[in-house]
Formats: structure tokens, sequence, C-alpha cells
């Protein structure tokens, strides 16, 4: 093969190489590439644990055409519905009550591992709750006197939410049923002697006669 020739195909075949590089280079930059970002919508927050009516929330402006389920822009973007609850809107990737240390939700499809407390059980929680140090105390803040306990005194716990340095009221009230009805048991067994009791009693009393 002339020497011009074998230069040519050189060339050619070089020109192949590039172009096989750069489609190579097109492919990952599609497949491997940064994926976009995740769709936000708007999600509700979890509330007052306890609904006592509504409280203005200072620098969260009130909703106006945002609504559950909708499309929203910006992150962590909030809006007032004036909930009787205080719950509130937010603009989000995800449920913040689905995320951890959310919203108490008593579902059955939201929850796994599931175990019904037999007598031993709310026994357990019933002790727990017995040894609970009530105390009263102010916030360094300021603010009112107020009654409570304290977290150091008895984490862990499933009435202390750790990472919020907070109290998880539903395990602490869900601790306080299982009290009741470990001692509405007591009660009805107790009951149950004293009827049994009161039978003998009279049923001696009508052998003397």
């Amino acid at each position: 093969m002339a020497k011009a020739q074998r230069l040519k195909l050189r060339r050619r075949m070089a020109g192949w190489v590039r172009a096989g590089a750069l489609g190579l280079g097109l492919a990952a930059s599609s497949c491997g590439g940064s994926s976009p970002p995740a769709p936000k919508q708007w999600y509700a927050t979890c509330g007052d644990v306890v609904c006592h009516g509504y409280d203005a929330k200072a620098g969260v402006p009130a909703c106006t055409t945002e609504a559950i389920g909708a499309s929203c822009a910006t992150a962590s973007a909030s809006c007032d519905p004036m909930d009787s609850c205080n719950v509130l809107y937010v603009c989000a990737e995800k449920d913040p009550k689905m995320e951890p240390g959310g919203c108490p939700i008593s579902r059955r499809q939201f929850k796994t591992e599931i175990n019904y407390l037999d007598q031993d059980g709310l026994k357990q929680y019933a002790d727990e709750l017995s040894r609970v140090k009530l105390a009263t105390y102010k916030y360094k803040s300021g603010g009112p006197t107020r009654l409570g306990f304290i977290i150091e005194d008895h984490e862990p716990s499933v009435s202390i939410d750790s990472g919020r340095d907070m109290v998880d009221l539903y395990g602490y009230t869900s601790m306080a049923v299982a009290t009741l009805k470990l001692q509405q048991k007591q009660l009805a067994e107790l009951q149950q002697q004293v009827a049994e009791l009161s039978a003998q009693l009279k049923a001696a009393k009508a052998g003397r006669r």
C-alpha cells in the first residue's frame, strides 16, 4: 500500500475513534449524570398533639392558593391554613409526617412488627410510669411554672424523644393507658373476691340460724 494511502487510512481511523469516544461520552453523561431533582409538593405538618384552637404563627404567611398534594417550587417554604390544630403546609420532596420523629400515625398500614401487650407487658409500663418523678420547673428563657418530668431522670424510655430533647406525648399517654388497663383488671379481680367473700358470709350466717 502506498504511503499516501496508509496516511489517509490512519486519519480516517482516528476520526472513527474520536467519534466513538464522543458517542460514549454522550451516553455516559445521559446515563450516569446527575438525575433531575425530585418533584416537590405541599404536605401538612403534624400540628398540635391535642387540638386546642388556632394560634397564629409569627413569620408564617397565611395560605392562599396552596393545597395539599399540589406542586410547589421552593423547598421548606411554608404557609398557615389557620387550622384549629395548628397544622402548617410545607413544600417538600417527602411527607414530613412519615420521616423519623414525625407524627404518631395509628393506621395499621403504616406499621410493622406489631406486638400486643400481655399482662406482663402492661405491668412493665405501669411500673415504669410509677417511677416517673414529677417536678415543677421554669424554662431559663422565662415563662410560667410548669409541671412535668426531667428527661435525664428517665432516659431511655418510650416516653422520651431523645433526638429532639422532648417528651414523646404519644408514648407517655400510652404508658398511662397501659397502667389504667392493668388497674382495671386488678379492680375487677378485687370486686370478684369481695363478691365471693360476701356470698360466703351470707351463707355462713344462714347456716347459723
